[in-house]
């Protein structure tokens, strides 16, 4: 058992790590469990974000028996290059270690490339930043460094990458420091997932076999566009043609929630907030063929508005269009603060199905 398993199950008690020193397997099944028939289960993942701390702890705490994995998305980085905790970061991260079920289960802390400036400013998917701490070997060793020392911090089971905007000249370098980081992170017995956007030029620059992507299966309609579907079928039927899975090392996530749109007014919608507004109004709610998204508009102070969301109906025809097109049996959710019941109970239909 590695020694990382054993911080982490020494916040329990003496006899619970002696216990599973003797009775674990040697490494966790960092993609999901196995059956006793030898058949693998669909992976399930959840994003807790810090900024809804308490909320997401909740939600994932009413459903733990049925994720696999749970992202931490608390880590940002400050005007100096250095590492940024809000103080919602640190409630989460502790929370989390704290809690002996989240525990169990493989626990991931993610970096994002969003940088808190001195003037009080946030610069979101900051390219300058990346361009900085990967434009030579030098500079990415440097960063590989300053990751390990941070993440040693923490018994975890691994890390994740979510860097943005990369500029398209440092494409290479991009996957030369996720590589080097793979290996590096190997080394202490710690996973790497890596999120990559959908418009990655794959076609250039191949990925390795043995790093874990993850590409962000969503957003298609959004802040950037007119009304639609955050995913639809033929969108994700791109991605697992633009991202095959033969290695079994790439998936794709899906997203909660929708957006509205009042004219050129685009606004992001929690799960809660949308079942409010459907409480409040009673619209005519329309299932898209397309995409399996529901649709709706609704009028208030004589404005008309206009929104598309995923329920949990939506989330398991988004999964099962990729486990029988694309081979994905990884499936991450983005994310957990302001979910209903009714799509919690969507990480046991994707399991089950």
């Amino acid at each position: 058992m590695p020694f990382r398993r054993f911080q982490k199950l020494g916040i329990l008690t003496i006899i619970s790590v002696l216990l599973a020193a003797c009775t674990s397997s040697p490494n966790k099944t960092l993609q999901g469990t196995e059956q006793q028939d030898g058949k693998s289960n669909i992976s399930t993942s959840l994003w807790l974000t810090e900024w809804s701390y308490e909320e997401s702890l909740r939600e994932v705490s009413s459903v733990i028996k049925d994720i696999d994995n749970i992202m931490l998305f608390t880590t940002y980085f400050n005007e100096s290059g250095d590492f940024h905790h809000t103080e919602n970061s640190d409630k989460l991260i502790e929370s989390a270690l704290m809690d002996q079920e989240l525990s169990k289960k493989n626990l991931f802390i993610t970096i994002v490339n969003d940088q808190f400036l001195n003037n009080g400013s946030i610069v979101q998917k900051n390219p300058e930043l990346l361009e900085e701490l990967l434009r030579s070997s030098l500079s990415r060793k440097e960063h590989i460094k300053q990751i390990v020392e941070y993440v040693r911090q923490y018994p975890v089971d691994g890390l994740e990458i979510d860097y943005e905007n990369i500029p398209i000249n440092l494409t290479e370098e991009f996957l030369a420091f996720t590589n080097e980081l793979h290996n590096t992170l190997a080394k202490d017995n710690l996973s790497l997932r890596v999120l990559l956007e959908p418009g990655f030029p794959i076609e250039k620059h191949p990925l390795s076999n043995e790093v874990n992507y993850v590409v962000m299966g969503y957003n298609l309609h959004g802040y950037h566009s007119g009304p639609g579907p955050k995913a639809d079928f033929a969108f994700l039927d791109s991605l697992a043609d633009k991202f095959p899975n033969k290695n079994g090392n790439k998936e794709i996530a899906l997203a909660t929630g929708g957006f509205s749109w009042e004219g050129t007014k685009v606004a992001g919608l929690t799960d809660k907030q949308i079942s409010d507004l459907v409480l409040k109004h009673e619209p005519d709610l329309q299932r898209d063929e397309k995409s399996g998204a529901l649709s709706f508009v609704y009028y208030e102070k004589g404005k008309t508005i206009e929104v598309w969301y995923a329920d949990s109906t939506t989330l398991v025809l988004w999964s099962e269009r990729l486990k029988q097109n694309g081979g994905y049996k990884n499936i991450s959710i983005w994310r957990a603060g302001g979910l209903t019941e009714d799509t919690l109970e969507v990480f046991k239909q994707i399991k089950e199905n």
